[in-house]
């Protein structure tokens, strides 16, 4: 079996770029400075946000230019298209290569080694499991599985054939053989046909969803990553972080020993602990302009 890698995309907005470069810092501050077994591959129109804090030996960035985004969007314009496209692309001459793609916004809780263990054993991979069409606690999940109840017809005509019991995986983890790259044409095969009938971003969440769960029992790898997909008021802070310590010249391993200064898991929990609540005492709380209170943090000495 051949080398392991980790890969982003990252481009466009600085917000998105502080993302991935936060999530790399807590994969060396998990796994060790000078870790090397796992290489950590970003696609990236801006190489310095990266390079300048880790330097060439600890990221490898691939170029990607505003005309890429545009072509790796497709005719369907879809933003989450250029994931699918990125890995493709990544994989196109890899033969027996273990791959974990990462969402920018995904925090390293523990060492994935036992992770990539489990994909060299040909298993896939996946965030966490989020429920079924027909059952799941999420609104998204569930109006999604109605329309796809309601457009039998329509799916199958386009040779879209969705079981209105299929379970949804959180997509901000993907992980995989190299060797099963034909299942990224088929996800984005049909991403292209199933956008163009239900244009929202969940599509290719779906997909990815649905093709590797046909392969068998997917692994969730919440015990080792951490998905703040909700939590987008962590990007001003991100924002001041990387401001104060470009400002104070700090090197890596000052970056390494303050990150958990601002961890997204501990600033983002009074949020998640609201967005949970029942719809009563949620909206007691929005009447009283209440909703939650970010925890006190700081990033300076």
């Amino acid at each position: 079996m051949g080398k392991k890698y980790i890969v982003y995309q990252a481009y466009g907005n600085e917000a998105i770029l502080n993302e991935a470069l936060y999530s790399m810092l807590s994969f060396y501050k998990i796994h060790g400075q000078d870790y090397r077994d796992i290489s950590i591959v970003v696609y990236t129109d801006h190489p310095l946000h990266f390079e300048s804090v880790l330097g060439k030996d600890k990221v490898q960035c691939k170029p990607l230019s505003a005309d890429q985004v545009k072509e790796w969007r497709g005719t369907i314009d879809f933003v989450h298209r250029v994931k699918i496209e990125t890995l493709i692309d990544f994989t196109s001459t890899m033969q027996e290569d273990l791959v974990l793609y990462l969402d920018s916004d995904i925090v390293f809780l523990k060492p994935v080694d036992a992770l990539f263990d489990k994909i060299k054993q040909g298993v896939l991979v996946m965030h966490e499991f989020e429920g079924k069409l027909n059952d799941s606690t999420f609104p998204l999940i569930v109006k999604m599985g109605k329309f796809i109840k309601g457009h039998q017809k329509e799916l199958n005509d386009r040779g879209l054939e969705v079981p209105v019991d299929t379970g949804v995986w959180n997509a901000g983890v993907i992980g995989f053989q190299s060797s099963r790259k034909d299942l990224l044409t088929k996800v984005l095969c049909f991403t292209d046909g199933f956008y163009t009938l239900y244009p929202k971003h969940i599509a290719e969440q779906f997909g990815f969803s649905l093709y590797l769960s046909k392969e068998g029992a997917v692994f969730t790898s919440s015990e080792y990553l951490f998905h703040y997909w909700s939590f987008k008021e962590f990007r001003g802070i991100l924002h001041d972080f990387f401001q104060y310590h470009r400002a104070k010249g700090s090197d890596l391993v000052k970056l390494l020993q303050e990150i958990d200064y601002i961890s997204p898991i501990k600033l983002g929990e009074p949020k998640r602990i609201y967005d949970k609540m029942h719809w009563l005492p949620k909206a007691f709380r929005k009447l009283k302009k209440n909703r939650w209170e970010m925890p006190a943090y700081k990033y300076w000495e």
